[in-house]
């Protein structure tokens, strides 16, 4: 499963942090 994020905010950058941790592909 590939996550994509648009733009990273105070909530977005660790909650992409540990998406990425997760083990799935994480494009920003």
């Amino acid at each position: 499963m590939r996550v994509a994020f648009i733009g990273l905010g105070t909530m977005g950058f660790p909650m992409a942090g540990h998406v990425a941790q997760a083990g799935f592909t994480t494009v920003v």
